[in-house]
């Protein structure tokens, strides 16, 4: 019989000691040495102090005004070509060495779409010669089985197997001819292109320091004249010899490549000629000689170009 009281719920029983919910046992409150050390440490392993007594303050310092004077550089020098873009400041002009880089400029696209167009037909005759090879032997195949027209599959296999002999051996002598275009393409007329994209920066960054000078000098109208840095017109004079040495030496290389460019690739495409028309007239012999030809000689390198 129920009274009017009623009992307080039990009390939880703590989880025996081997128990997974148990707690672990706790450890003395007072902290010890390697604690205190641990909580100084960097993921490094360096106390942070003497992480911060070791830095250079003098190479740190140094970094960073070397990168603030890259940082205004490149800004001094983006605002000169929006400004040379939008026609509101005026640049130094060389007519005619600006003509003759857009010429080689041009000349080096267009030994692209050669290289890029000789590299298709060099895969379209690879899978031509396979093709053809593998019709000669299907055709022999057929032979063995086929005795009343035994003869007419052999003859027809034997001609497919030379035709696709003369189609490789084309493709050997176009892949040389490829790697000479890309000789050219890639290393010779590219490096002259470097230096005249190096000559093209420096003419920038001279151009840059000469508008700052002669804004300094010609304010607008009812404003002071500004004082110039310590040493800006002798730097000025620098980047200008600067830009006048790369031009000439982009000049040098321009006359070296076109004098020397021509015979290269005049004997290149001689010899790609006349194995085009042995393959075509069905000249197995000639062909195969422009091959033994070409197998003896190297890939020109482009050494006729100085180092400048």
């Amino acid at each position: 019989m129920m009274t009017g009281s009623s009992a307080s719920p039990p009390e939880p029983s703590a989880p025996p000691v081997d128990s997974p919910f148990s707690a672990p046992p706790h450890e003395a409150s007072t902290p010890t040495s390697d604690s205190t050390e641990t909580m100084s440490r960097i993921p490094t392993g360096i106390k942070l102090p003497d992480a911060v007594a070791n830095i250079d303050t003098a190479q740190v310092a140094a970094k960073v005004e070397s990168f603030k004077k890259w940082t205004i550089g490149t800004f001094k020098n983006s605002k000169q070509q929006l400004l040379e873009h939008m026609g509101k400041i005026d640049k130094t002009v060389d007519p005619e060495f600006e003509a003759q880089c857009e010429v080689l400029k041009d000349i080096h696209r267009r030994y692209g779409l050669v290289v890029a167009a000789a590299k298709n037909f060099s895969q379209v005759l690879t899978q031509m010669a396979e093709a053809e090879k593998k019709l000669s032997e299907s055709f022999y195949q057929l032979s063995l089985k086929e005795e009343q027209i035994k003869a007419q599959c052999t003859t027809t296999s034997e001609t497919m197997r030379g035709v696709g002999e003369q189609a490789s051996s084309l493709d050997a002598c176009l892949r040389y001819f490829i790697s000479s275009m890309e000789t050219v393409y890639s290393q010779t007329i590219t490096d002259t292109l470097h230096t005249i994209y190096n000559t093209e920066s420096a003419r920038i960054e001279y151009d840059v320091d000469r508008n700052d000078i002669t804004a300094a000098s010609n304010p607008p109208q009812g404003q002071q004249p500004k004082s110039l840095p310590a040493g800006a017109t002798e730097k000025c004079d620098e980047k200008k010899a600067k830009y006048e040495k790369l031009k000439s030496d982009a000049r040098i290389k321009m006359r070296l490549l076109e004098e020397n460019r021509i015979s290269v690739v005049a004997a290149q495409l001689e010899k790609l000629q006349s194995a085009l028309a042995a393959y075509y007239s069905g000249n197995a012999k000639l062909l195969e000689s422009s091959v033994r030809e070409l197998n003896i000689l190297q890939t020109p390198q482009p050494s006729f170009i100085p180092a400048m």
